[in-house]
């Protein structure tokens, strides 16, 4: 589990430290104040050789939903002043004592070429950029990781719209961390139908049908079965009433499908980190304790981390609350970011002193 990130010159980051994370770490702190930008650090940290994650990364920032493939669009954002900075580092300390830390630059990239990017250097003409500053635009990425005092690097460039990856390591060593699933959800993505009815086949395959009950029930007390089905040789989720109707459960309402997505990603990741993304959104208020608790108790059972971000106090106090119930208020960090003219911050609360504040009516959030 992870428990210090440093992070230099990554999005809106300068400079920013966060310590004493625990197996349950809750992040706050107003609009762009860097909550999610968090979230995006650990996933690259752990995720850093594949091109996919910048893709990722990318197309969870891109609003309108059309993702243009450049390095200017996908790796730029990534730095902090965008073109200005030319690298950035993340360290990651875990719970077993080692430390990891990832550093990525730009670097010329000689492949590039107006044949390969002829569509996008001619809008760049266009726009009436001078040739000499095509390299802000076209540039490869280089990484350094170092773990265990061993080091590798390689190199990512763009060919047309596909991402090329290269190493340039001379002795590639399998890094421990790179086993390590890391799941980041973000509500406006969805699982596929297959991914679902494949999590919940595996979950009543492994015996754990009654616990997704559980948890489905606090949502539709009607709810007396779970299965999935083949229609059309696609496979589905359905759910029995107890008045014996069965229907697909993607028809029962955003609220019920997400607690099903946030649980299959926990339940699949043993050992792993599950990154939520303002996990209140889609969920009425009073369903927080027991959703809250059913989260964090699948979590705990199976040693995977959760890193949250809210907005919402009923969620940290709810937070509060499931832990000390599960006798494990140890296991809670709360890290609230605050924005100066001194800068950024993360304040690292224990889930004692997190129960303190709240009960004296301190602004937390």
């Amino acid at each position: 589990m992870i428990t210090t990130l440093n992070i230099h010159n990554f999005r809106c980051f300068p400079d920013l430290s966060v310590t004493d994370m625990a197996p349950i770490t809750l992040l706050g702190g107003r609009n762009n104040s860097g909550k999610s930008a968090i979230l995006e650090a650990i996933f690259l940290a752990f995720g850093y050789r594949s091109a996919n994650v910048f893709l990722a990364l990318a197309a969870g920032r891109n609003g309108n939903g059309q993702l243009q493939a450049t390095p200017e669009r996908v790796w730029n954002p990534l730095f902090f002043n965008f073109e200005k900075t030319d690298e950035f580092s993340l360290s990651v300390g875990q719970d077993n004592g080692k430390t990891s830390v990832l550093t990525m630059r730009k670097v010329p990239d000689e492949n590039v070429s107006l044949d390969i990017n002829n569509g996008t250097v001619t809008g760049i003409f266009k726009q009436g950029y001078a040739p000499q500053d095509l390299d802000n635009h076209f540039f490869a990425l280089e990484y350094t990781h170092t773990r265990d005092n061993h080091t590798t690097r390689g190199k990512f460039s763009f060919e047309n719209t596909q991402i090329r990856y290269v190493s340039i390591s001379g002795n590639q060593k399998k890094d421990e961390a790179s086993f390590v699933k890391v799941s980041f959800y973000k509500n406006m993505y969805m699982l596929d139908n297959g991914t679902i009815a494949e999590g919940v086949g595996k979950l009543i395959l492994d015996g754990r049908k009654d616990d997704l009950l559980a948890v489905l029930r606090l949502f539709d007390e009607r709810i007396s079965d779970v299965m999935t089905l083949v229609e059309n040789n696609l496979p589905y989720v359905y759910v029995s009433l107890n008045d014996g109707m069965k229907m697909p459960i993607t028809y029962m309402g955003d609220g019920i499908n997400k607690v099903l997505h946030l649980l299959l990603l926990i339940l699949t990741s043993p050992n792993g980190i599950v990154l939520l993304d303002e996990i209140e959104n889609g969920f009425h208020y009073s369903v927080y304790p027991k959703v809250l608790r059913a989260l964090y108790e699948a979590a705990l059972g199976i040693h995977c981390q959760l890193v949250i971000t809210t907005h919402n106090a009923d969620i940290l106090r709810q937070s509060v609350a499931v832990m000390k119930a599960l006798n494990q208020l140890e296991a809670l960090s709360y890290q609230r970011l605050s924005v100066s003219d001194k800068g950024r911050k993360a304040y690292a609360f224990s889930g004692d002193e997190l129960e303190v504040a709240l009960d004296a009516e301190l602004e937390v959030r």
